[in-house]
């Protein structure tokens, strides 16, 4: 590890934070139960589009389908931002978005990281988990009133108090770098990330967006399996890109192309055929 004093996340105060992203709606928490209730909370409240919402720790931290979200102190960033796009059309492409927007800027900030997107919302960097996405949004008569998008990014290792299995399969920016990591540089390109999509999302991919997504595909050509909702077993097959609407598309092993457009995607451990 880096030698060089790196500043955490309990040296920072808000209104540096404020003064670093040139805005004001800014709340920063040393322990929160989950940003995005916070940022939902704010926005229920009229909290404009931009706001943040960062906890140094989430003591109710929750990933898609209500999983937990392991947060411990000043190891990751936990970052939840509020949108007011006049259209969501396409409210299952919303964590794709949000994934593709953060892994690049990632990219961008960490040459050597190379994070990938894993269809539908987590972030990876080789073989292990980094971060997830959890995207919300809250109608009022057919119309979206906000979206509250939350990301989760380990930048430093995370303790022996969360559980070994989940410690097994995850990793951080510091571990794969090899170096400790300033929180705030995560923190800038989550920023960075949201706003590329969410501030009006688009129902559909792009061709440039696509482009993109395939080159940052972490499903792309693996063999996995897909438990989709129901199901007993999981559907053997291999993973062959995302569509334009977000829906994984699946090629199993017996049968024609399929759209997934929810599920569980199991991965074949790597080196396997």
């Amino acid at each position: 590890m880096s030698a060089r004093r790196v500043s955490k996340w309990a040296d920072r105060t808000a209104g540096e934070l404020q003064r670093r992203w040139g805005r004001a709606d800014i709340h920063l928490f040393g322990k929160v139960g989950s940003t995005n209730d916070e940022a939902r909370r704010l926005a229920e409240a009229d909290a404009p589009s931009g706001t943040i919402v960062i906890g140094r720790e989430q003591t109710a931290g929750r990933g898609r389908e209500a999983r937990t979200w392991y947060s411990p102190p000043d190891c990751g960033v936990y970052l939840s931002m509020v949108f007011r796009p006049r259209r969501v059309e396409n409210p299952q492409l919303l964590p794709v978005l949000a994934g593709l927007g953060v892994v690049r800027a990632l990219d961008h900030a960490f040459p050597s990281l190379s994070p990938a997107l894993k269809w539908p919302n987590d972030i990876y960097a080789g073989e292990r988990k980094c971060g997830g996405i959890l995207a919300e949004a809250v109608w009022l008569d057919g119309a979206p009133r906000f979206l509250v998008a939350g990301v989760g990014v380990n930048a430093l290792p995370l303790p022996d108090s969360v559980p070994a299995k989940v410690r097994a399969a995850s990793t951080s920016i510091g571990e794969v770098l090899g170096e400790r990591i300033d929180p705030a540089r995560v923190a800038d390109a989550i920023v960075e990330g949201l706003e590329a999509y969410l501030a009006q999302p688009p129902a559909a991919l792009d061709h440039a967006a696509l482009e993109l997504l395939d080159h940052y595909d972490w499903l792309r050509d693996r063999r996995i399996g897909v438990l989709a909702d129901g199901g007993e077993a999981p559907t053997p097959g291999v993973a062959v890109g995302i569509a334009p609407d977000g829906a994984l598309l699946f090629r199993p092993d017996r049968g024609a192309l399929r759209r997934i457009e929810r599920g569980v995607v199991i991965p074949e451990p790597a080196g396997r055929s």
